[in-house]
């Protein structure tokens, strides 16, 4: 069985997937469910995040929101009180790509720009999965870290949901 590694994530209008100050406050009249997150959870082995998304995770409530399923945290720091499931990793995207094939399940890439580019520098991106919001915030955190090279992108679907949301997933033409 071949395991994706997807990039899937809500992003604004105008290409920010976060305020400078990394709030997502623009996302909270979009629930997940509605555009179909338990569906594609049900898919997912493994989830790497960076540290900062981490760190966002555990401020949804008391409840670890990824339990059950095997989490990866890349950063530099040691990280005390890791839910059940979840454990560190350095940066060596290479290593934790080849650790992960054999997860049972495709592997979300639940980060940042630094982690999607960590893994698009590998090529080890299968997908970005972007669901696009209909809001516009200006200014804040981009895809990917400024700077970076230019990619080419297929289109593999594209369809128009709810409430003036759209899907469009890409496969990185690396």
């Amino acid at each position: 069985m071949t395991v994706l590694f997807r990039a899937y994530l809500a992003i604004s209008a105008d290409g920010f997937i976060a305020r400078p100050d990394g709030s997502v406050d623009w996302l909270h009249d979009y629930d997940p469910a509605e555009f179909g997150f338990e569906s594609f959870m049900a898919g997912i082995g493994g989830i790497v995040m960076g540290r900062a998304s981490y760190e966002i995770s555990r401020r949804f409530g008391s409840d670890w929101p990824y339990a059950g399923k095997a989490v990866y945290v890349v950063t530099s720091q040691d990280l005390r009180n890791l839910p059940d499931g979840a454990q560190t990793r350095r940066a060596d995207f290479s290593a934790l790509a080849h650790e992960l094939k054999g997860i049972g399940g495709d592997v979300w890439l639940f980060g940042g720009p630094r982690l999607w580019a960590g893994f698009l520098d590998i090529g080890a991106i299968d997908r970005f999965e972007l669901y696009v919001i209909p809001h516009m915030i200006g200014e804040g955190i981009p895809l990917l870290p400024p700077g970076r090279r230019n990619l080419r992108l297929e289109l593999v679907e594209s369809e128009p949901l709810s409430r003036g949301v759209m899907k469009q997933v890409y496969k990185p033409l690396l």
